[in-house]
């Protein structure tokens, strides 16, 4: 992604002293691109690819502000949090999540019990980036009342499950998917198993947007996935998904594809 050369006295102003930011993500890509992006504008940049990790450089460091990233294994981004807040000397570190897993009614009660200042979705245009860094920075965070043990891990273990359980039906969507297209290579064309799926004239009705991402997922990408190829929300991809299917009339993405393969 180019970033634009920003004016001088923009500049000047992103420059204040100490402003060092921990940029935490399992994802390489992910993590470099946010870090180049601060970098650019000025701040000094820890980079730490596990929560252990950036912990770890919390602890030791002290940034002005965190970045990470919510799904990680071993410690995810509210574990992170958690553990920060019950330790005096990062307790009041402002953090950030950077997400393409989520959507921020998802996550937004949890992350705000622990004291997240902020929440931006995959992939994020600079612009937006550096506001939020900025914005979060000038704020500082308010103290944070700790979440009751019991408590936490009740909703992280709920909002888990719940990404969980969406993970597992994209996986077997997939999965039927794939076996769909097995049968249909062994029997030639495949038109006699599915009757009433061959050139359904609704895919008519799709904008090209909507046909871009019907093809994606025929790929077998993830929302996540189709939101940083596309440079859009993972929100945007979900609302696209949702009138992809309500056009053709399907219950779910397999049968979307197999549409979207029968054109």
């Amino acid at each position: 992604m180019a970033i634009a050369p920003m004016p001088l006295g923009a500049q000047l102003t992103m420059r204040p002293a100490a402003r060092s930011v921990l940029v935490v993500d399992d994802g390489a890509a992910d993590r470099e691109l946010i870090a180049t992006i601060l970098g650019y504008a000025g701040f000094t940049v820890l980079e730490a690819a596990s929560g252990e990790r950036a912990l770890k450089l919390a602890r030791t460091h002290k940034p002005g502000l965190i970045i990470a990233d919510i799904l990680m294994p071993t410690m995810d981004g509210y574990e992170l949090v958690r553990e920060l807040r019950s330790d005096e000397g990062t307790a009041r570190i402002p953090v950030i999540f950077y997400t393409a897993t989520y959507v921020i009614e998802e996550v937004r009660d949890l992350a705000i019990a622990c004291g997240v200042s902020e929440i931006l979705i995959k992939p994020c245009e600079p612009e937006e980036v550096l506001r939020a860094v900025n914005d979060t920075l000038a704020h500082g965070l308010d103290p944070v009342a700790a979440l009751p043990s019991e408590d936490f891990h009740r909703e992280h273990l709920r909002v888990l499950n719940a990404k969980l359980l969406q993970k597992v039906e994209e996986l077997r969507e997939t999965v039927i998917l794939a076996g769909a297209l097995q049968r249909e290579a062994e029997s030639g064309n495949g038109h006699d198993e599915w009757p009433m799926l061959s050139r359904d004239p609704r895919l008519e009705d799709l904008s090209p947007r909507e046909l871009q991402v019907l093809s994606m997922i025929v790929e077998g990408s993830t929302n996540g996935e189709i939101a940083a190829r596309l440079v859009i929300a993972t929100s945007t991809v979900q609302s696209h998904v949702k009138r992809i299917l309500h056009k053709l009339g399907v219950k779910n993405r397999t049968e979307a594809a197999v549409r979207y393969l029968r054109r």
